[in-house]
């Protein structure tokens, strides 16, 4: 009793509730940013996952499609931006009543060439569309590139064997000049590692659908908001993967491994699917404008599945 008057007196008491409160004034707002910092983290980690069960949804729509149906250049008619089949309506969603067209620039060969039925490329965009909510797309800031590639593997049971993507699909919109070294079609190269003797002079194009002339579209795009410079007199849109970058994807480049994969490959075709999608903080506060969290960020997700429409029938590889 009596060390507790002295401790009234001395003011022990009063000193610790003084103490604590300024522990409580310079502590609480560092935790209230910790709170707000984890909302934001979750938020963006909800939409990304989100996101990425919708491209590979959208994956496995295409791979049981067939591409080879799809009519050449349809990819540059703007009804094939849309998801329904009315004519002079360019809806994503029903309702919209949206009388304009959507997407791409006519710079980059893009025109009205009039209604078609929801085939494989714009069939897969929709299934992007579809399936994303309650994400929200943007037609000003999101996109959709969908791209097939088709591959053999050459001089396979030898230790230089070696994955050839050998066409991507669609063929009018398949590269970008400063970023892709040749056309797709033209995977000859005339390099001494290519078929069918190893002479080094087969550089023509296997197939009539190689050009000349630079795309600067890469893949189907569904608006054309994502684009690259690579300084050319253009940019380019539309898919973020290079022909070589996939090539060297497949290829087990680096891989201890390597040379049992290759044995076991076999030449096929695949969908790449992706998706870019403007994202927006949850609480708008300025200063977790940082990082991922940037309200400036465009998440990019994407997804390969194998089609077996695409598989080459290309003989003497």
């Amino acid at each position: 009793m009596f060390r507790r008057i002295m401790a009234i007196l001395d003011g022990t008491p009063t000193g610790t509730r003084g103490q604590s409160l300024v522990e409580l004034t310079l502590t609480l707002p560092v935790l209230l940013v910790m709170l707000l910092g984890l909302a934001e983290i979750g938020w963006y980690a909800n939409n990304y996952l989100t996101l990425l069960d919708v491209v590979r949804e959208a994956g496995r729509f295409g791979a049981t499609r067939d591409p080879t149906l799809w009519a050449d250049g349809e990819e540059l008619n703007y009804s094939r931006l849309d998801c329904e089949e009315i004519s002079t309506v360019y809806d994503k969603l029903p309702f919209e009543n949206n009388s304009t067209p959507l997407g791409p620039t006519s710079d980059y060969g893009y025109s009205d060439r009039g209604e078609r039925p929801i085939g494989f490329y714009d069939g897969v965009a929709c299934s992007v569309i579809r399936n994303m909510a309650p994400l929200v797309f943007d037609d000003e800031e999101d996109d959709i590139a969908v791209s097939i590639f088709s591959f053999v593997i050459v001089d396979k049971g030898t230790s230089s064997a070696d994955l050839r993507i050998v066409g991507r699909y669609p063929a009018r919109a398949n590269e970008c000049e400063g970023d892709d070294t040749h056309d797709p079609f033209d995977w000859r190269g005339g390099t001494d590692r290519d078929p069918p003797n190893g002479s080094g002079n087969d550089s023509d194009e296997f197939s009539t659908l190689w050009e000349a002339d630079w795309d600067n579209v890469r893949g189907y795009v569904f608006r054309g908001n994502h684009t690259m410079d690579y300084g050319a007199s253009q940019e380019c849109i539309g898919s973020e993967f290079s022909t070589d970058a996939i090539q060297e994807m497949l290829n087990f480049e680096g891989n201890a491994d390597r040379e049992r994969r290759m044995e076991q490959a076999s030449p096929y075709g695949l969908v790449l699917v992706e998706i870019f999608w403007s994202h927006n903080q949850l609480l708008g506060l300025p200063w977790f404008n940082l990082g991922p969290l940037d309200e400036a960020q465009v998440i990019h997700v994407w997804a390969f599945f194998p089609v077996s429409a695409a598989e080459p029938d290309i003989e003497g590889y």
